[in-house]
């Protein structure tokens, strides 16, 4: 895997915004965040259009990813927010040019769909981790997420062992001891490029899978789907996340969803692989930012989880 080389304080960084929008009003809040951090923030076009629930058309979407890697000037890229958006432009993206240029590659969420890809397609390591806009890291309010975004932009050591924040364990679902590279994101993301050339290759990988907001029985539905496409039988071992805001829904005729870890148990933990869940990334704060694409190392009589 191509590592991109870390900055430098003073250097210039690409925003851009190949998901949703965000109110023009916040744009100087995000701008001072970025100039907080030491850098020069360049706001890409697709920062300031609308195209319905979209950050512009799907042309300018993909230019402004494409241009950021190509740009000499520009030593490192940030996504504005995630939302909804990045599976439309996997046909536009200039994979050739991109491998060419790597770069520190930062967001969340939707843009675990240019994650996977970069991951698969470039051989690049990419971050997991708050994009742009990110209210809960403006001036200093959350110092463990920012202390590890500050060793991911700034440092080129791994990462190590990780540490979770206050009172927020791993969970383990099923023990034992595997590595392997670590892939994912968001689940919607990973089941909507199922069946196309994009989808995410968990052979022999360990797979992270985070959501938000979804009820129980949706989330089943998702993991079925990949389990259906072999996607958990291949893999090394699964990391899960928190599934913030994630709940049973209480329908009709008596019907209540399956609380999550029977689903986990159910639909994962048939492969014997190692699974914890509980892993503070993702639509959380305080969150950890994942180098995606790195040598990840599980030991669960330790609790032990190692980013090498």
């Amino acid at each position: 895997m191509i590592k991109p080389h870390p900055l430098k304080k003073g250097d210039k960084v690409g925003i851009i915004a190949p998901s949703s929008a965000i109110l023009q009003e916040n744009i100087p809040k995000v701008k001072k965040y970025i100039t907080d951090l030491g850098l020069d923030p360049v706001f890409f076009p697709s920062c300031f259009e609308r195209h319905g629930h979209l950050s512009g058309n799907d042309e300018i979407r993909a230019n402004d990813v494409n241009e950021a890697f190509r740009n000499p000037n520009i030593k490192g890229i940030i996504c504005l927010r995630g939302g909804y958006g990045t599976p439309r432009l996997l046909n536009m993206l200039d994979y050739e040019t991109i491998k060419k240029n790597p770069k520190i590659f930062l967001g969340y969420s939707d843009i675990t769909g240019i994650h996977i890809v970069l991951n698969t397609i470039c051989e690049m390591i990419t971050y997991h981790g708050p994009t742009a806009y990110a209210e809960p890291l403006f001036d200093g309010k959350d110092p463990y997420t920012s202390s590890v975004i500050e060793h991911i932009l700034f440092s080129d050591d791994p990462l190590g062992k990780y540490i979770p924040p206050d009172g927020e364990e791993i969970e383990l679902i099923n023990e034992g001891k595997c590595s392997g590279e670590i892939i994912g994101g968001n689940l919607s993301l990973m089941t909507a490029a199922l069946g196309s050339e994009y989808e995410i290759d968990t052979k022999g990988k360990i797979i992270f899978i985070e959501e938000v907001n979804e009820l129980h029985y949706i989330i089943d539905r998702m993991l079925t789907s990949l389990d259906l496409a072999g996607k958990f039988k291949d893999c090394n071992g699964i990391i899960l996340g928190t599934w913030n805001g994630c709940k049973a829904e209480n329908g009709m005729q008596g019907k209540v969803d399956l609380p999550l870890d029977s689903i986990f148990r159910e639909i994962l933990g048939k492969y014997n692989k190692v699974i914890v869940n509980n892993f503070r990334a993702g639509h959380v704060y305080p969150q950890f930012t994942i180098p995606l694409g790195t040598m990840v190392e599980i030991d669960t009589k330790g609790k032990s989880i190692i980013f090498k």
